[in-house]
């Protein structure tokens, strides 16, 4: 179950990169889904400090903070238990990507009840 909270704002972003990002962000929140539960998944966006924030939560098994330096470093799985399949990279890209774009990526969690991603990119001028 996917909802976006929309109206979505729009962002200074290269098309491809972005839907690279968003894309990755989804398939993590639908992939990291514990057995037995139904993946509730938002996706949505806000203005903060003149740029805006594109947001992608779950319900799914949340990142332990002592794993929080590596959830953005290439080929870290950090959920091998849940047997998803993966590479370790699609965060990695994210970051990178974002970057390149003169933003920034970060994310808030709790272990057991899911996760927030998020990706900042500059808003267009009024």
């Amino acid at each position: 179950n996917v909802t976006v909270q929309g109206p979505l704002l729009p962002v200074l972003a290269q098309e491809c990169l972005l839907s690279q990002c968003v894309g990755n962000l989804l398939d993590n929140a639908v992939k990291f889904i514990p057995e037995g539960r139904r993946a509730e998944v938002k996706i949505g966006t806000e203005k903060r400090d003149g740029k805006v924030r594109l947001w992608v939560s779950d319900n799914g098994a949340g990142i332990d903070p002592a794993q929080r330096d590596k959830i953005f470093l290439p080929f870290e799985r950090l959920h091998p238990k849940l047997g998803r399949a993966g590479t370790g990279i699609g965060l990695a890209v994210v970051k990178l990507a974002v970057e390149r774009q003169r933003g920034r990526a970060g994310f808030d969690s709790v272990p057991g009840r899911g996760s927030r991603f998020w990706i900042e990119l500059e808003a267009p001028a009024p």
